[in-house]
């Protein structure tokens, strides 16, 4: 299954595998700028080679960078995943899926599609280049240079990249610990895009050459894009091992659910929460928790219905595990929405409810055991 909701201000352009497509508006900023560089590289060859040499070049990255993508996609498909979408941007592309049960080797798996799809690109590349007269020869040579710079960038070992992930899954799988895998990888992120930085941006002046303009800004903007992503891996690793140290079983507290139309006196006895049902059946309407100008059932007249009580939990707030699920959805809901109650549902039905309350008294518990 796929996400319908579309980025803001993205347009789709296609659909793989029932994942949707988007080109981000950012996307037409990249390729102006390689626009730009195809035109001057051709222009010393004419006007009709520099106009097509530009044309081909925007349309061979975003191949190059949706061919990468749409293999994370596949593969993460075959694995089990469900992927949300696909979207081109000013940075390059990226796959959103959920990756709710996790291992080692399917993380691994999936990272290394994206390149291995590149190389393949590359390689058709090479036969269209022996196989062509100038100067389409000439346009499948620079196809296959980008193909081959973008497999060998995103195997550079450190998280936002796929090396990263493959050093987050290597960790990973040595030591047991998801936690210290985001750690490494993070952390080797941040000396990469202090290497990109300095490399480009700083060695220049430091040996007193003459800088590129161009180079150093995109070396910025390429280190704060590595630092970016490799800090929020580091910032993650905390909820991964909060994941494997507590368990669903532990936070999950008793609930019952209802229609919204059910009065007071017909609620059953329960000592748990209390959800309602909303227009589409789905528990989301919960009674307000015990506390200040909260109303005391007992006291509300039988024939009061639960919809005049009732209010909506937010967005993200239903929470939807398989079997043998942990606690990684609930971690991410009750971190994302901020909220201090998610409902949990398993096929549709409601579970229980697990409050901020409880996992971080029973999180606060398990870390001081290991």
């Amino acid at each position: 299954m796929s996400d319908e909701n579309p980025p803001a201000g993205a347009l789709r352009v296609a659909r793989v595998a029932g994942v949707p497509v988007y080109l981000d508006r950012t996307w037409l900023l990249l390729a102006l700028f390689i626009a730009w560089t195809g035109w001057s590289a051709g222009e010393g060859l004419g006007t009709g080679v520099a106009i097509a040499y530009a044309a081909w070049l925007v349309v061979g990255i975003l191949l190059a960078v949706l061919g990468h993508e749409v293999a994370h996609a596949l593969t993460a498909r075959l694995l089990g995943y469900r992927v949300h979408r696909i979207v081109a941007t000013l940075w390059g592309g990226h796959t959103s899926f959920d990756g709710t049960g996790s291992t080692p080797g399917r993380s691994a798996a999936v990272a290394v599609a994206g390149p291995l799809a590149n190389l393949l690109l590359a390689a058709l590349g090479w036969v269209a280049y022996v196989g062509l007269p100038w100067p389409a020869s000439e346009f499948a040579w620079s196809f296959l240079f980008l193909n081959l710079l973008l497999a060998a960038f995103n195997l550079l070992p450190g998280l936002p990249l796929d090396g990263g992930q493959l050093v987050d899954s290597l960790v990973w799988v040595v030591t047991g610990r998801r936690d210290r895998g985001l750690l490494v990888a993070g952390w080797t992120g941040r000396v990469l895009a202090l290497g990109v930085l300095g490399w480009f941006g700083i060695r220049p002046f430091a040996t007193g050459a003459e800088p590129d303009v161009v180079s150093v800004v995109l070396s910025v903007v390429m280190a704060w894009i590595l630092w970016s992503g490799a800090s929020a891996a580091i910032a993650r690793a905390p909820y991964e091992r909060l994941v494997t140290v507590v368990r669903l079983d532990d936070v999950l507290e008793e609930a019952v659910v209802v229609p919204a139309h059910t009065s007071v006196g017909e609620l059953p006895p329960t000592r748990g929460r209390v959800l309602a049902t909303d227009e589409q059946g789905r528990p989301t309407l919960l009674l307000p928790l015990p506390g200040p100008g909260a109303p005391e059932l007992s006291s509300l007249p039988p024939a009061t219905r639960l919809s005049s009580l009732v209010q909506r939990l937010p967005d993200g707030c239903v929470v939807e595990v398989g079997e043998g699920s942990g606690t990684a959805e609930v971690v991410r809901a009750l971190a994302v929405t901020r909220q201090p109650l998610v409902a949990v549902t398993r096929h549709g039905t409601l579970l229980g409810v697990v409050t901020a309350e409880r996992f971080n008294a029973a999180a606060e518990a398990a870390l001081r055991r290991t």
